[in-house]
């Protein structure tokens, strides 16, 4: 047989074909009429990874015309085989690509709005909330009463948040508390009027969302969404057709 592809591309092109358990006839109905019944998606992000490159491809179609009237002509090699009756499927990078941007645009739409309304919606909290502006009130409340005697730091009109998480590190002069758990107590005693009752709620944003929100970067939203649109543009081209912009 005549092997035209690396050992590398071909081992790895003949493990994908050992995995399918499928027959062609199979990709090529799933290809043209949209069908995952039988070949879902991660097969075919599989098959569209390893379809022949345009150089592979090549020298495949080089050797057919060359050995085509030959009556002792070598066959290809299995993967080599395999890849050239990929590539007789109508359009199969086209109909592929568009086939698995598809399944994910939504989701990924989806993931990127989620995380904004949390991260707009933990700002508003922050920015608007009552019980966020009581508990920033007792903090410069109690840090100017501790700073009276101070000229330099007494009465100031602010704090920077860098000091939050310094307040458990204060400490009470016989060491048995720390100024955030007064600061928590005395919340508790003066604002809340649910406080130890089933309706109490929680002041602030949720832990668990300031960690989420705090781990997003601005970047990563516009590296996904170049990443949409630059899809989308593969889509136009592919298929004629222009979504509307996002």
């Amino acid at each position: 047989v005549v092997k035209l592809l690396s050992n590398k591309r071909s081992q790895a092109v003949g493990i994908l074909m050992s995995s399918l358990h499928l027959d062609m006839k199979d990709i090529q109905h799933a290809v043209v009429n949209l069908d995952n019944s039988v070949v879902d998606l991660e097969t075919l992000q599989a098959l569209y990874e390893n379809r022949a490159q345009s150089d592979e491809l090549e020298k495949i179609e080089k050797h057919g015309r060359s050995s085509k009237d030959k009556e002792n002509a070598k066959s290809l090699d299995k993967p080599e085989q395999f890849l050239y009756e990929l590539s007789l499927i109508p359009n199969f990078s086209e109909r592929v690509f568009c086939i698995l941007f598809q399944s994910t645009f939504s989701e990924s739409i989806c993931s990127i709005h989620r995380k904004l309304e949390l991260l707009q919606k933990l700002c508003e909290t922050l920015k608007n909330g009552p019980g966020v502006m009581q508990v920033l009130g007792l903090v410069l409340a109690f840090g100017n009463y501790m700073n009276g005697g101070n000229k330099t730091r007494g009465q100031a009109d602010g704090f920077g948040l860098d000091i939050l998480p310094k307040l458990k590190d204060v400490k009470s002069s016989d060491n048995s508390r720390s100024l955030l758990s007064y600061i928590v107590s005395y919340y508790l005693r003066n604002f809340d009027e649910d406080a130890g009752k089933e309706q109490c709620l929680f002041p602030l944003p949720e832990p668990q969302d300031l960690f989420q929100a705090s781990q997003m970067k601005f970047e990563d939203f516009q590296k996904d969404l170049r990443k949409l649109k630059k899809d989308l543009k593969g889509v136009e081209l592919h298929v004629g057709y222009s979504p509307r912009k996002l």
